[in-house]
């Protein structure tokens, strides 16, 4: 199967882009950490794979309308 054929079966399936339901999993599985509170944001933020704590609070905040740290 092709990139670009994988990508629209999942757009169709999940009625997003590849990149949003990809994020949307990743902040899932942050929530998930934060709750369980053994790690620290900038942890949490490598773990799940954003490339900076700046930008993995934006994307929380804007998928939770809430900062990590008021969760």
């Amino acid at each position: 199967m092709s990139r670009t054929h994988l990508h629209r079966k999942l757009k169709a399936l999940t009625d997003q882009p590849i990149t949003d339901f990809v994020r949307s999993i990743r902040l899932q599985k942050a929530l998930e950490l934060i709750r369980e509170g053994k790690l620290n944001m900038s942890e949490i933020s490598y773990q799940t794979g954003f490339s900076s704590l700046s930008h993995f609070s934006r994307s929380f905040k804007k998928a939770y309308g809430k900062s990590p740290s008021e969760v």
